[in-house]
């Protein structure tokens, strides 16, 4: 059964590769790359994006784009990632998606708002996560459609003092999460990499259950929210809310994981996870010489097994400061420096290419 999943998934891919072909190209750009972070450490890879339009297509129209990377880091971790993102009919159609595969050696804490830093285990999953979307504009930048979910999951090394080797956690065994379901995407978003004003939103509901071919049985819920307010001069006012609300019982990767280098910076990604995650962050995005600015960000969140189990008193923060450079100022990529601290005052880098929202 997983063979022919993944078939399927590889088919998906070749045709979105192969009608890439038939279009008016219009770039394709390899570069080597690296970054850090407390997952990772020094990470270091190579990766290319292919940019076209077609060749009927308005000059006007956000070009179709092919992303590929391959990224080793000093953990021993591999990752692989193919991202295409393709408009069609003059934007009145959006095909996106990400086909990942993970070898990644992580840390698990258990489930829960609570859990202590001694029940910290190594695990080592084998990975293959994909989704597709399939999108209709409705209204200009008002989008939606259908998406499918798909994970494979395989736990290669787990702890010999841990609670993984049972395999009594979903997740903790072998297995796979498929499910179909519908979002609704609303971006007004003056530029994608570092917008000045606008917003994007995006909403999805998934189903995951064995008429799909899931191993597992789950509803998630994803809410992301995202705002852009110009000050003055430059000066920029960004929030952003990103939110997972699961029924049933999703295998432990799938959770909602707090912490990383885009949501709660200064907590490592996935030192607290749970069926329900909310998060909520600002960032205060300045210039100062040339091509170099600044940010101060703060970030408050929590996870919960149930959304009546939230508290306000028992939400988590974060905050710090960053420096960026835009490396790319045709389409406004920076490089990114952030110091990210917890509430107890541990710091946390992060060094990377684009805006964490």
């Amino acid at each position: 059964m997983f063979k022919i999943r993944l078939s399927a998934i590889l088919l998906l891919l070749l045709f979105v590769l192969a009608h890439a072909q038939d279009q008016n190209r219009n770039s394709l750009v390899a570069l080597p790359y690296a970054y850090f972070t407390p997952e990772t450490d020094i990470a270091a890879g190579v990766g290319s994006v292919y940019s076209f339009r077609a060749a009927d297509s308005k000059t006007d129209v956000r070009p179709s784009n092919i992303k590929v990377a391959l990224t080793f880091t000093q953990r021993k971790q591999l990752l692989f990632a193919i991202q295409p993102e393709l408009y069609f009919n003059n934007e009145a159609w959006l095909v996106n998606g990400t086909y990942n595969y993970y070898k990644y050696p992580d840390k698990y804490w258990g489930a829960g708002s609570n859990t202590p830093d001694e029940s910290e285990e190594d695990f080592t999953p084998s990975l293959i996560r994909t989704f597709t979307n399939i999108q209709k504009r409705i209204l200009p930048g008002l989008y939606t459609g259908i998406r499918y979910q798909f994970e494979y999951i395989a736990l290669k090394e787990t702890d010999p003092n841990g609670i993984l080797q049972y395999q009594t956690i979903p997740g903790s065994g072998d297995g796979a999460a498929s499910g179909l379901g519908i979002l609704v995407n609303w971006d007004t978003r003056n530029h994608t990499y570092f917008p000045t004003s606008g917003h994007y939103h995006q909403f999805y509901a998934v189903s995951f259950g064995s008429a799909i071919g899931s191993d597992f049985d789950f509803t998630m819920y994803t809410l992301d929210l995202r705002h852009y307010m110009p000050i003055f001069r430059n000066h920029v006012l960004a929030f952003h809310s990103y939110n997972i609300f699961i029924d049933g019982n999703p295998p432990f990767q799938m959770m909602g994981l707090l912490g990383g280098s885009y949501w709660m910076r200064g907590y490592y990604f996935g030192r607290y996870r749970d069926n329900n995650m909310i998060t909520m962050q600002t960032e205060y995005r300045y210039p100062l010489f040339w091509r170099f600015g600044g940010v101060f960000f703060a970030g408050l969140g929590d996870v919960a097994c149930k959304v009546d189990h939230f508290h306000l008193r028992d939400f988590k923060v974060s905050y710090g400061a960053g420096i960026r450079f835009m490396f790319d100022t045709r389409e406004k990529i920076n490089a990114r420096l952030d110091l990210g601290f917890d509430e107890w005052g541990t710091m946390s880098i992060y060094a990377l290419v684009v805006e964490a929202f």
